[in-house]
């Protein structure tokens, strides 16, 4: 079909405002193309408006001939906002609210980030006036990289914007989204001063953690330690809360378990190293060996324990090589009789019986070979689990676990002379039949 068949055919379309968008779509795509009849479709795209009686309506499709023409990389575009900007004064403030906001995002993937916060400050609505902005910081933000010569220009653009968003969350976000920029960027110190900007705890705990993970991954966050323990100190101020587990975390995850565990002895929190592993455990368990390697012996036993009772919650087999990891670390016979329980759950009862054989304490012996015994007997297997009681070291507690062997093995003993005898007497029956 020829280009004035399909002007001519887009004159029959009966909905103006389909029309009219139509027409600026056409003129959108001539123009790119650099063909002359672009200039035709978007004054038929204009003219389409004089049938449009809605007010409201119409600046909607200006609005869209207007991103046809900045697409088109057409300066009257700016022209248009222009008119929808100062026509749109006549609507309710609902739909001039709406018109704003949509108008602001287009202008901001036209890359005209001036005027798309022209347009955002001028929305009626708090909420929407600020989250519409925080949209734009966020758009402008993820530009940085991509345009480095405009970078100062629109980190002025960021600064502007960022006066304008008064309100919690909405000022947080948008620091967050300058923080990330700043990191890209490379400059580290900027983005430490826009999350300690933040009035959001759950917002600047997120950038703290996001902070910390990203200069871990980019392998220069020991050169940051000191910048970090100050920002912690002045969130942990203003919030009424410990940030240090987030840095923590963000540093084990990356990897650097030595001085994940530093920070973590300067607070003198115990607790601390529980919450830092049980992080890595939902975030990264490959982790957890650097992070334990770094422990002393209670530290070790403690955060063992701990870990292995979130997993024993859900054992299942895939858990088998981070459970010997923590055994490996964790020198406590407390943690291995965890472990030992775990490998029961898990159906490897004779590794649970060497662990129990190994460990000295007659009380976690006892408890550990009887769960042993238990599950032999379970099996059938009457003279394992003898074999096992015997090595409990509690009397009384091995006395009753002997006693409760027997019985049951009597009990299976009875009952199979029982089927035997049934067994025995249906056979003459069928005989005698």
């Amino acid at each position: 079909m020829l280009v004035v068949e399909v002007l001519e055919s887009a004159g029959d379309i009966p909905d103006p405002y389909v029309r009219a968008v139509t027409y600026a779509r056409i003129g959108e795509e001539l123009a790119r193309k650099g063909h002359p009849l672009y200039k035709r479709a978007f004054l038929s795209a204009f003219e389409s408006l004089t049938s449009i009686d809605d007010p409201f309506k119409m600046l909607k499709v200006l609005l869209s001939i207007g991103v046809s023409l900045g697409r088109a990389r057409i300066r009257a575009y700016r022209k248009v906002f222009a008119r929808v900007f100062s026509e749109s004064r006549d609507l309710s403030p609902l739909q001039r609210d709406e018109l704003l906001k949509t108008a602001s995002l287009a202008l901001l993937t036209l890359g005209d980030v001036g005027e798309a916060i022209t347009f955002a400050v001028e929305i009626s609505d708090a909420k929407l006036r600020q989250s519409t902005l925080v949209s734009l910081v966020r758009g402008i933000s993820r530009s940085l990289e991509v345009n480095p010569i405009k970078t100062a220009y629109r980190l002025r653009k960021i600064r502007l914007a960022l006066e304008y968003i008064t309100d919690e969350p909405y000022r947080s976000k948008a620091l967050l989204e300058l923080s990330k920029a700043l990191v890209a960027l490379g400059s580290y110190e900027g983005a430490f001063s826009a999350v300690r900007e933040m009035g959001s705890r759950e917002w600047a705990r997120q950038a703290f953690k996001e902070l910390a993970f990203r200069l871990s991954e980019l392998g220069v966050i020991e050169r940051y330690v000191d910048s970090f323990t100050a920002l912690t100190e002045e969130l942990s101020e203003k919030f009424g809360e410990n940030f240090i587990s987030e840095l923590s975390t963000a540093l084990a995850l990356a990897g650097r378990g030595k001085l994940a565990v530093h920070l973590l002895r300067k607070l003198g929190d115990e607790s601390l190293f529980e919450r830092v592993a049980l992080d890595l455990l939902d975030k990264n368990p490959s982790a957890i060996g650097d992070f334990l390697s770094a422990l002393n012996e209670g530290e070790s036993s403690r955060v063992g324990k701990a870990l292995m009772n979130r997993i024993l919650e859900e054992p299942t087999p895939e858990k088998r090589e981070l459970v010997n990891t923590i055994a490996r670390f964790a020198r406590s016979e407390e943690v291995w009789a965890k472990v030992a329980r775990f490998y029961i759950l898990t159906g490897d009862v004779e590794s649970a019986r060497r662990i129990g054989l190994a460990l000295q304490s007659p009380r976690l012996r006892s408890v550990v070979m009887a769960d042993v015994a238990h599950h032999y007997l379970k099996r059938g297997d009457v003279e394992k689990a003898i074999d096992t009681a015997l090595e409990v070291r509690d009397r009384r507690f091995a006395s009753l676990l002997m006693s409760e062997i027997l019985i049951k093995a009597l009990h299976e003993e009875l009952k199979g002379l029982e089927n035997g005898k049934a067994q025995v007497a249906g056979g003459k029956a069928r005989k005698q039949a």
